[in-house]
């Protein structure tokens, strides 16, 4: 359990990593040096720590939002329940950043991976009192070298999903599949929610979706005619 003191400082050290500060540098930063004219991050680095960044942010404000929803705060069993929540939604965040990154574990199979990651996802953007049922398919082999892609890809689509797809909707689902054959590999994220109309409103999470299929020469495409399907497609590296 959270002491008092324990999640405050847990706040602030989210919130200042979600600001950009240098408590979240690290060794792939590059710090300005006053005896060069300039210092650049590479491209690739760039969107590592932008991801990193957005879904931290997403956390803060999943956080922020369980604060502000808790009836009778100051109440003990309140501030017990407030500190459970809090528990379970940071253990729900390392476990996503490990099925992207395996920062504690080895990385396991891909489908291991995507239904670790697509289920905590899912667990730590819905409200409390949402119902949101995840299913996750894997057909063919998906190229080792575009794995990554299609995690973090998926991370961003199916965070898309839960938090404006499913917005002030009580119940929902969300379909994930990830299909390979010779030549490419496809994954499409389906969702039961608001869908669009037009171009889809653009944010960071759907601007880092894209660039990791521009890394691969790949596309993406959404669709919002009903609930919203997102299909990233790339193509496998020539042997």
């Amino acid at each position: 359990m959270l002491t008092r003191y324990q999640k405050a400082s847990d706040m602030t050290y989210v919130a200042a990593v979600a600001a950009g500060s240098p408590l979240m540098r690290t060794s792939r930063d590059k710090v300005p040096n006053p005896d060069k004219s300039e210092c650049e991050v590479p491209a690739a680095a760039e969107i590592d720590i932008r991801q990193l960044r957005h879904h931290t942010k997403n956390t803060l404000q999943r956080l922020l939002a369980v604060i502000a929803e808790t009836p009778g705060l100051c109440d003990t069993p309140a501030g017990e329940q407030l500190a459970r929540e809090l528990e379970h939604r940071i253990s729900l965040s390392a476990a996503i950043s490990n099925a992207l990154f395996g920062l504690t574990d080895a990385p396991g199979s891909m489908q291991e991976r995507l239904r670790h990651l697509s289920g905590a996802i899912v667990d730590l953007m819905r409200q409390p009192d949402q119902i949101i049922r995840i299913g996750v398919s894997v057909r063919g082999f998906c190229p080792v070298a575009l794995r990554e892609a299609f995690l973090r890809g998926a991370n961003e689509l199916i965070g898309n999903a839960v938090k404006h797809g499913m917005k002030d909707r009580s119940a929902g689902r969300i379909v994930v599949r990830l299909s390979s054959d010779t030549t490419r590999t496809i994954l499409t994220v389906t969702d039961n929610g608001w869908g669009f109309s037009g171009q889809p409103r653009g944010g960071e999470g759907l601007a880092l979706a894209r660039s990791f299929a521009d890394r691969h020469g790949g596309t993406l495409v959404l669709d919002g005619t009903d609930g919203t399907q997102a299909t990233l497609t790339l193509p496998h590296p020539v042997a």
